[in-house]
């Protein structure tokens, strides 16, 4: 498959930092609650479990690419056939849409919530997904350009989150370790959804030069990640106690609120603005990967499937409002997450040696 792609399509291998740090980086921060419910203050030893656990997966993941040499599309039809390794390759477009479309309501909820009560969730998807689309249709090349961008751009907003160590009550992290491990456990399984996206590398490895060099800068993308996520937990930890952040919606932002300048008062509006950089490269990598993957399949016209899935997300969202039913999506794409990444990924290694080593092949 590789050697299908023209040179100026392919992208250079530390680019995959940006792609996988960008993708990582997301709504998930800003709400701890589900992290913290289990573990409590100890919630930022969960996160590098979690983080860990992940190394082992991309360690994992890339060598079914590469001895697969090839996406997830074509590694499916090549052990399963046609018919069968279709039908896996559809449920995960499938996933990956439920990914974007998770991102995508659930930060139009924050802006419903904080700067525009009345905001139809319709109309701003449709305005959110065009331009994400647009990005979509000029290629993978294009995506990693967003995703390089939004690193940059996040620097000076995760630098934000120094203020809030002027009123830090340090004591709320002690004592350290008083969770058992079971409930550290539940509480990293809860970090799954925020550290996702790795995945996406069964989409674009054939679109990297050299994609074995990749390899350790994935590891390096995920450090970093792992890094700021505990960051952002720490100062949350210590600036509530938790008994109040099991109490307040989007605890991270509401920390926006101390931050005031002579010139700009209300920050946190600042904040949820300058997220959509954030969240963008979530939104178009995911898009990115389904609407690949509907074309690798069925080879529909590019733009028809590119309008069929901005029409379909749209209507999702204006059928989602109550926050009940957000709750909920969150909740179920972080399970259905959890089992891909810690299920399908082993499962897939294992059967792809058995089935490789029964036919003979390498």
């Amino acid at each position: 498959m590789r050697n299908l792609l023209k040179e100026n399509l392919l992208i250079s291998p530390f680019l995959v930092f940006y792609l996988i740090h960008s993708m990582q980086t997301g709504i998930s921060v800003l709400d701890l609650r589900g992290i913290s419910k289990s573990a409590g203050h100890d919630s930022w030893i969960s996160i590098i479990i979690s983080g860990v656990s992940i190394h082992l997966l991309i360690f994992i993941l890339y060598r079914i690419l590469n001895k697969g040499q090839g996406d997830l599309i074509a590694i499916h039809k090549e052990l399963f056939g046609k018919w069968v390794g279709g039908f896996l390759s559809l449920l995960f477009i499938l996933y990956l849409l439920m990914l974007c479309f998770t991102v995508l309501r659930s930060y139009i909820e924050i802006i419903q919530l904080w700067v525009f009560p009345q905001l139809t969730p319709w109309f701003f998807s449709l305005v959110l997904l065009i331009a994400a689309g647009y990005f979509v249709i000029n290629g993978l090349r294009v995506v990693t350009g967003i995703c390089f961008l939004s690193t940059l751009y996040s620097i000076p907003i995760l630098l934000t989150f120094l203020f809030p160590l002027k009123f830090a009550h340090f004591s709320n992290l002690l004592p350290v370790i008083d969770h058992s491990f079971k409930e550290l456990i539940d509480s990293a399984r809860n970090v799954t959804l925020g550290l996702s996206g790795f995945e996406l590398l069964f989409m674009y490895y054939p679109f990297i030069k050299h994609p074995k060099r990749s390899e350790k800068w994935a590891h390096l993308a995920v450090i970093v990640t792992t890094l700021v996520y505990v960051f952002i937990a720490l100062v949350t930890f210590v600036f509530y106690n938790q008994d109040q952040l099991q109490e307040i919606l989007w605890g991270t932002i509401t920390i926006w609120k101390i931050i005031e300048f002579p010139f700009f008062e209300r920050f946190e509006h600042l904040g949820i603005a300058a997220w959509i950089f954030i969240v963008l490269p979530n939104i178009c990598l995911t898009f990115w990967g389904a609407h690949r993957g509907i074309v690798e399949i069925f080879s529909f016209n590019k733009k028809v499937i590119l309008s069929v899935i901005i029409i379909i997300l749209v209507a999702a969202s204006g059928l989602i409002e109550d926050r009940t039913s957000i709750e909920a999506l969150r909740r179920f794409s972080g399970e259905v997450t959890f089992f891909f990444v810690y299920g399908y990924i082993p499962i897939l290694f294992i059967l792809q040696r058995l089935i490789l080593k029964l036919r003979g092949g390498k």
